[in-house]
């Protein structure tokens, strides 16, 4: 696997949307190339702080609508 196509699949990664050969192929690939794991480890992070930050604002009261 190439980074190409790598960083192509993180997302769907992320949200459990790849059949098992390919999450199991993309995750051979992060455990051997540095830079795919910094941009899967930045993804999760935007994740994570995105949805905390929505359900803080939705507990607070401060929900925007579009």
């Amino acid at each position: 696997m190439n980074c190409k196509t790598a960083v192509g699949m993180i997302c769907s990664y992320l949200e459990g949307k790849l059949s098992p050969f390919p999450a199991a192929a993309l995750r051979q690939h992060l455990g051997c190339c540095h830079n795919c794991a910094l941009i899967l480890d930045a993804a999760q992070r935007t994740l994570e702080i995105y949805f905390d930050h929505d359900a803080e604002s939705i507990a607070a009261g401060h929900v925007k609508v579009a």
